[in-house]
This record gives structure tokens, sequence and C-alpha cells, in this order.
């Protein structure tokens, strides 16, 4: 097989130089079959040489491949780049005393590890149903949330891995059990939520891949379809297929196949209670999960709402529009804009002009927006300095009149790369 040096085209967003055998580049194997499966190994072995660690075995590479289709650059891109965000985030001394689970989980908790299955499997029992979305993401920043949900994963893979050691070979696999009891829409219908959820999916499959046995999602209420159909453009064809979806108990002989049904709480089938029998094993979860505000980070509380301080207020009348004009000085500035009105929805679009002499061009079509419920917030990167204006359009209503509360800023280049 002849090598050919051939250097990534997108190379500059690596941190180091790759070069691949272009033979190997983008191929599809048959993984079945050994010498493909020895071949491909040493080769992507060999381009991440500079980044493994001892304890990063075959099965660990091969988790990374099967994720890109076994297209080693592809899957070489992705390896970095989530070693660098596992740098970024300490997802290497999570579990140590460097790390301390936040205040408001350890009151509010509603994830718990139930060990590992008969098939060596951990199983994680998490409990949307009850959680307070909105108190949570009122009380942590993104990357705090993030860190939560590592801390979480890498807690089961080190489950894993202690039984690795002990018995040999152990498919690093995790089972999730989703409760929706008590599920409410109103505790979840909030932009700021899904925005999280988004990027809490997005993070998991991008730095945990293949490592989902089964989601089993129980008790899911009728309207759950309308739910689920918000996340699913951001679950890869994977991570779908292994989601079962139960309005009925019968996910539970399916879980009972391997799962000792004495660490499984009784509520959801199981045999365990807490010591006087409750079998809503209050001992271990807080039902009373409506978070204080008190655990509330001020920003996070305010965006957005009347209470927010920031937020400038005016009436946009009836057959009228309001236009905010905002300067940008430096190309790649990031424009970043909340508004919301009190009672009825408003249109809104986005317009540029080079100076104040220069006719106006459309960035963002003016539509409709239903913000007299949820702050509608956005932001856009400015690759031109000039003039921008937050245009809010009420030329539709003969008869109404708009309160409006919104806000805009702009964040300089250097700044917007750094977040």
């Amino acid at each position: 097989m002849t090598a050919i040096a051939r250097r990534w085209s997108d190379i500059e967003t690596l941190s180091s130089c790759s070069y691949i055998d272009l033979s190997m580049a983008h191929k599809k194997v048959d993984y079945n079959n050994e010498e493909n499966r020895k071949m491909i190994l040493k080769e992507f072995r060999r381009v991440l040489k500079d980044i493994l660690q001892p304890h990063h075995d075959d099965e660990f590479l091969l988790r990374w491949l099967r994720a890109r289709d076994f297209d080693i650059i592809k899957s070489e891109k992705m390896i970095r780049e989530s070693f660098k965000f596992r740098k970024k985030i300490g997802a290497d001394t999570i579990l140590t005393e460097a790390y301390q689970l936040p205040e408001v989980f350890q009151k509010y908790p509603v994830t718990y590890s139930l060990g590992l299955d008969s098939e060596n499997s951990a199983v994680r029992l998490f409990m949307p149903g009850i959680c307070d979305y909105k108190g949570y993401v009122s009380s942590l920043k993104m990357m705090d949330l993030m860190k939560l949900l590592v801390y979480f994963l890498e807690y089961d893979l080190n489950l894993l891995q202690q039984r690795k050691e002990k018995i040999g070979n152990v498919d690093t696999k995790s089972t999730f059990i989703l409760d929706f009891t008590e599920f409410e829409l109103k505790k979840f219908y909030d932009k700021s939520v899904i925005n999280a959820g988004i990027q809490l999916i997005t993070m998991y499959q991008d730095n945990y891949p293949e490592t989902l046995k089964a989601a089993y999602l129980v008790n899911v209420p009728s309207y759950f379809n309308w739910i689920f159909n918000i996340f699913k453009p951001f679950l890869n064809a994977v991570t779908l297929s292994k989601i079962k979806v139960y309005k009925t108990d019968e996910w539970q002989d399916e879980v009972k196949k391997t799962l000792d049904p004495a660490v499984l709480p009784a509520f959801l089938g199981g045999t365990k209670t807490d010591p006087d029998g409750n079998p809503k094993c209050l001992t271990m979860i807080n039902w009373d999960s409506k978070i204080d505000p008190s655990f509330y980070l001020k920003q996070n509380m305010l965006q957005g709402t009347e209470e927010d301080e920031s937020m400038k207020t005016t009436t946009v009348q009836q057959r009228s529009v309001f236009q905010l004009p905002v300067e940008v000085k430096k190309p790649g500035a990031l424009l970043k804009w909340v508004f919301k009105t009190k009672d009825y929805n408003i249109r809104f679009g986005l317009f540029y002009k080079k100076d104040e002499k220069s006719k106006q061009e459309e960035i963002l079509p003016v539509d409709n927006v239903d913000c007299q419920v949820i702050p509608e917030e956005n932001e856009f990167i400015c690759e031109k300095t000039g003039i921008y204006i937050l245009h809010w359009d009420n030329s539709y209503s003969w008869m109404t009149a708009k309160q409006l509360l919104y806000k805009a800023e702009v964040e300089d280049p250097n700044e917007a790369n750094n977040n």
C-alpha cells in the first residue's frame, strides 16, 4: 500500500498538524474484518500519538471512529476538539476535590446512579418530570450546567473503568431512565431552558460518542411528541435509534432483564423503598424540587424581564414602527439584543447601512415574534462596520399599541471570540 502524505484541508482549526495515509482518508471499511480493524486502529493511533495517554485503549479509539463512520479525518478532528473541551472544563479532575457539586444540585438533585446492570453497563436515573428547569438555568451559568452533566458522565465511566480492571473487557455503555412523572409543560416552556437543553445534548454527543446503550423515556405525557420534536434535529441518528419512549410500564420488563429490581425505586416498578416502606424513596429523591429563588443568579433571573433594570421601554403605536440604530465600529463585533412585549406579539427585523447616507439593506427579514410570554434573545456577528438597525414593526395592527421592553449591546470582537 503506497503511503502519500496529506495535510487536512481544515487543519488550521486544530492545534497540531496531522498527516495520514491518503488511501485511508474518508475510507469506509468493514470493521468486522480483523485485518481492516488492525490497520485503521494503527493509523488512527499514529495520527493521535501526541495527545493519547496509556489508558486510551482500542475500545476508546473505536468510539470516535464509529461516531464518524470510520472516517479518520473527521474522527481525528472530533477527538481533538473534545480534548480541548475537556481541558477547558476540567473533565479529567472533575471527580476529585478540585470540583464541588453546586449547592443548588446538592439540595435539589435530579439524577441518581443506580450502579451497574448484569451486562456491566452503568444505569442512571434522571427525574425530568419534577425538575425545575427554569430554576436550574436561573441558578447556574451554562458552563456550570455543562460541568454538572460532565460530572455525572465521568462518574459512570469511572464505575465502568473500575469494573473493567476487575473482570477485563467491559463495553463502556450507559443506560438512562428518564421519568416524566409529574411533568408540566409550563415548567419547560422557556427559551432559555430549551437553549440549555440543546447545548447539553450537543455537548454530550460531541464528547461522549458511542457511550449510550439505551435511553428509556417513561411515563411521558400525551403531548410529549411536541417537546421531543424540538430536540430531534439536534440528535444524531445513532442516538435517536437508542431512545425508547413509553407512556405505559412496558419498559420495565426490558430493563429488569439486566437490572436488579432491588436497585430500581418501587415507584418505577422495582423493589427499592425507604426504610419505612415508602415506594417514593424520599430518602433518595427530593420530590419538592422547586428551587428557592435565593439560589438564582441575578443576571439570569432578570434577563429580558420588567425587573431587568438595563431594559428600556417604549410604546410602538398602531400603524407605526420603531427603529433602534446601533453603530458598529469594528468588524467581527457581536450585536446582541433581547426584547419583550407586555401583551401582544410584534414583528421584528434587522437592517444595515454603511453610513447615514447609504441605502438600508435587509439582514434579517421582518417576521412575527411571539415575545409576549418569553423574551426574544438573539445575536448577530457584524462582519462589516456601519449602522445596524433593529426594527420593530407594528404597522399591521390597526387598533393596538404595543408596549416594548428592549436592550441591545455591541460586544468587542476579541471578547466575542473568547466567549
